[in-house]
């Protein structure tokens, strides 16, 4: 049985919601707003449309939502724990640069980070590891879930699980300053973890809309934050593209699947967001699938062993042999970065952009139609 938000059409009241926000910054008139106001009503009266009325329906709230957003907000201040876990990692057995990487990757404060090894990653493809995302947040959550293992043994203790998981998550977006890529990923895992409590299953898709849903309501301007772009974009790309990209099946053939992924996942993901970056940076990393396999063997272990010296530090244990570890994972992918930086010069059009996702569009449709039953 599926969850209750499933059900919602989330997908159709992203895009509308989205599509607002866009008429509110290009000046459009306020009947615009109630021309889709009118459009939905007759759509829900409609029944067989019904799914589709959220679409011009969150089109008007959406342009509301942007008309009245304040111009100007006042930024919030950092928690208090966010500090202290600097100075924790500063003062932790770490070196100057694996500190600073530390820094960025765990609390988002990249003060410190060497200018040459943020080009270096932008470079090979795997600047998103510089910032806090659902590969961050997933990871804290595979160790806060290993972490509570004991608590499946608990009884009734282990209803608890989950939410001991959601509130580490939500706090690591909380020490991040809630950026649109921590709060996407922990709005999915929210929804995700809420239906498996609940003994049902979920669309990711859904999820996914329902996150940028949750942003956009909160901050109509993140729909121009890159980031917001970037993280939302490279899930959709995922999600759209890894799966028509592997050839092997999850359940027959799960070694193989799981090592075409290392592939599949960043092509996809790369795909999705090559406009964006080209048109933000006006550069296209190379080799960004060596790169990104590299991270994706390295800096699993990397931060959690970055996450095991943050908390002994804290409590005063030793830990210089972690940090050595630590050390060395992050002088790998620094020399891996290093070698595999090269992009070329792009320069974007509006027609290319257009083009570009047409016949990315067109292509997903031909690999999902023709796609060879795996087996």
């Amino acid at each position: 049985m599926q969850a209750p938000w499933s059900r919602i059409p989330a997908v159709p009241a992203a895009i509308g919601f989205a599509g607002g926000i866009l008429s509110a910054s290009f000046g459009a008139s306020v009947w615009v707003a109630a021309l889709a106001a009118c459009v939905g009503a007759a759509l829900w009266l409609w029944r067989p449309a019904r799914f589709f009325a959220s679409l011009p329906v969150a089109l008007a709230i959406g342009f509301m939502a942007a008309a009245c957003e304040p111009r100007s907000a006042v930024p919030s201040e950092p928690p208090a724990a966010r500090e202290g876990l600097l100075n924790t990692i500063y003062t932790s057995p770490l070196d100057g640069p694996a500190a600073a990487f530390v820094a960025t990757t765990v609390v988002a404060d990249s003060r410190y980070l060497a200018p040459a090894l943020r080009d270096d990653f932008r470079g090979a493809g795997i600047a998103h590891i510089l910032a806090l995302s659902g590969f961050h947040a997933g990871i804290v959550a595979m160790l806060v879930m290993w972490l509570t293992r004991p608590m499946l043994a608990a009884g009734r203790a282990r209803m608890l699980r989950p939410v001991v998981v959601l509130a580490a998550v939500w706090a690591f977006a909380a020490l991040g300053g809630f950026s649109p890529s921590i709060v996407r990923a922990s709005v999915m895992l929210s929804l995700l973890s809420g239906a498996r409590l609940l003994g049902r299953y979920t669309s990711t898709l859904n999820a996914l809309a329902v996150a940028a849903l949750a942003i956009l309501a909160w901050r109509p301007s993140a729909l121009f934050d890159v980031g917001f772009l970037l993280s939302f974009g490279a899930v959709g790309g995922i999600l759209a593209f890894a799966g028509p990209l592997n050839p092997f099946d999850r359940r027959t053939r799960p070694r193989l699947h799981a090592a075409a992924s290392l592939v599949a996942v960043p092509l996809g993901a790369t795909l999705a967001t090559a406009p964006v970056v080209a048109g933000v940076f006006g550069s296209l990393p190379l080799m960004f699938l060596p790169a990104n396999m590299l991270v994706a063997v390295l800096f699993a272990p990397f931060y959690v062993v970055a996450l095991a010296v943050v908390l002994l530090s804290a409590c005063g244990l030793p830990c210089a042999l972690l940090a050595r570890l630590a050390e060395m994972l992050y002088a790998l992918m620094a020399t891996a970065a290093d070698s595999l930086a090269s992009s070329i010069s792009v320069a974007p059009s509006v027609a290319a952009v257009a083009t570009f996702y047409f016949a990315l569009v067109s292509a997903l449709i031909l690999l999902r139609r023709h796609r060879p039953r795996a087996g």
